[in-house]
């Protein structure tokens, strides 16, 4: 079948066919793409979801850039041994969602280094879902923001009150 539709793609029975078989296998494979943002010293949820899968036998594998192991989780049960050392202790999944085909993965203490892309590979099911983490740097309030300027017109307010309702107080 695939020599037939590899025929018809190249106009040829001369050329090699496996090309054509590898990207036809590659597009269809299941895979989806979200964006996640977070600030540094924070915490995000790359999300992972498939629902009909028997959560005993479960295999995923969390990687960041495809090859760094973020988690895995093997035969059901976590497997940290060969963790990279950038995610050491920063790293959490929730085996109690696992039956609802929550495979999510909680990044703690975010770095810049931390931005790039991470895979959730599903082998028995070929899936593989990808995020994309942004992480920056936590917005600082300005010097003489909004909030800084209510709090000094709310402390005009009370001192206009008090002198106002004062007993002793007269106006001339």
């Amino acid at each position: 079948m695939f020599k037939e539709i590899a025929m018809k793609i190249t106009g040829t029975k001369e050329r090699s066919w496996l090309p054509v078989c590898v990207i036809l296998l590659l597009a269809l494979q299941d895979s989806s793409q979200e964006r996640v943002e977070g600030f540094t010293r924070g915490k995000v949820i790359l999300t992972c979801r498939y629902n009909a899968m028997p959560t005993e036998e479960v295999t995923i594998f969390w990687r960041y850039k495809d090859d760094r192991n973020v988690y895995n989780i093997v035969s059901g049960k976590s497997d940290l041994t060969d963790q990279h050392r950038q995610f050491r202790d920063r790293t959490r999944i929730f085996p109690e969602e696992w039956a609802k085909g929550n495979f999510s993965l909680l990044l703690t203490d975010l770095k810049d280094s931390d931005s790039g892309s991470y895979s959730c590979f599903i082998p028995r099911m070929n899936i593989r879902h990808q995020v994309e983490l942004s992480v920056q740097e936590k917005p600082t309030p300005e010097v003489g923001s909004k909030s800084s300027s209510m709090s000094i017109k709310g402390q005009n307010l009370i001192l206009f009150l008090v002198l106002l309702l004062s007993p002793d107080l007269h106006f001339l």
